[in-house]
């Protein structure tokens, strides 16, 4: 073997070693099998909650909750408050028991409370009513607006007003009453879930449109999330965007429900994340374990010994 051949010899072997034990470049972005998330799923068709935790599956666990809960939230002391088909109710996440319930107000859709203790309960019968009721579950008041024949999730903005869908519409009103706005929103059928970031952009979730719009201040559609033609949507199920959740890093988790049957869930994935720029980094798909989810809270960042809501767009703790 002549000098030069030798040279090359070795020189490949280095090569190769180099290669064998240079880091592997940092993917761009997480894939999606590296995310895992502890979480809460609102299973409306088998009326129970159930919490996910992906790092330690041995803390998952169900709680059976009244049928047709449609709106959830993390009030403090590790108790979530549930919107039910006839008010509110509170339950403990440490015992699974109930521990409050308000009755005698059909067809209620959300339940929202308040840093001082009120609670809001908004639903529809003959028109939309939001009623009141103060910390000990007193009526206070009701607000009704005749114009509207249904609304879905009602949430604050960080003008304190309330951003309700109802049916393809986006409302804005303050809490006196007085509707600041009505806007229509496109490719949009049951408009389920709106929030308002501190940009004055509004976050809306188009039920049958299957996809998170983002409108503009004056209500037009500057961006979707997903979406009829977003290239996933037959693999991956997309049926009815329901309630969803922005995360700090900007994504967002979204329940698609599927249908009323307790297992519809498996015509398609209960949760979905997406990036910014609308790419799929996350779903999660398990129906035997739930049924259709209606909504979703992501725990990994969030205390649930306080009161959380949604001003300003990302879940965390409430703002007086």
């Amino acid at each position: 073997m002549s000098n030069l051949s030798r040279f090359f010899r070795a020189s490949g072997i280095l090569v190769l070693a180099l290669a064998i034990i240079a880091p592997t470049p940092a993917p761009a972005t997480q894939p999606a099998w590296s995310i895992k998330h502890r979480f809460m799923a609102l299973d409306r068709s088998r009326s129970q909650l159930v919490h996910v935790d992906q790092n330690d599956p041995s803390k998952d666990w169900v709680m059976t909750i009244p049928p047709d809960c449609r709106d959830f939230q993390l009030i403090g002391d590790d108790k979530v408050l549930f919107s039910t088909l006839e008010g509110y109710a509170e339950y403990s996440m440490r015992t699974r028991k109930l521990l409050k319930e308000v009755r005698g107000y059909p067809q209620a859709m959300f339940a929202r409370r308040l840093t001082d203790g009120r609670t809001l309960l908004g639903g529809y019968q003959k028109g939309v009513a939001i009623r009141e009721f103060d910390a000990e579950g007193k009526l206070l008041r009701t607000l009704e607006y005749p114009a509207f024949s249904m609304c879905r999730l009602g949430r604050l903005t960080p003008q304190g007003r309330l951003l309700l869908g109802a049916d393809n519409k986006l409302v804005e009103t303050a809490l006196d009453g007085k509707v600041i706005k009505t806007i229509t929103v496109p490719d949009c059928q049951h408009l389920f879930h709106a929030v308002r970031r501190d940009d004055g952009h509004m976050l809306v979730s188009t039920g049958y449109g299957l996809g998170v719009a983002e409108l503009d201040g004056d209500g037009k559609v500057v961006k979707v999330i997903g979406g009829k033609q977003h290239p996933r949507a037959k693999e991956l199920g997309y049926f009815f965007f329901a309630g969803f959740q922005v995360l700090r890093n900007g994504n967002i988790v979204v329940s698609n429900w599927t249908g009323f049957g307790p297992r519809d869930s498996t015509k398609g994935v209960q949760l979905v994340q997406f990036d910014p720029a609308g790419q799929v980094v996350w779903t999660w798909h398990d129906p035997a374990r739930a049924g259709c989810v209606h909504g979703v809270i992501v725990l990994d960042e969030l205390d649930t010994g306080v009161l959380n809501d949604e001003q300003g767009s990302v879940l965390g703790p409430a703002k007086k």
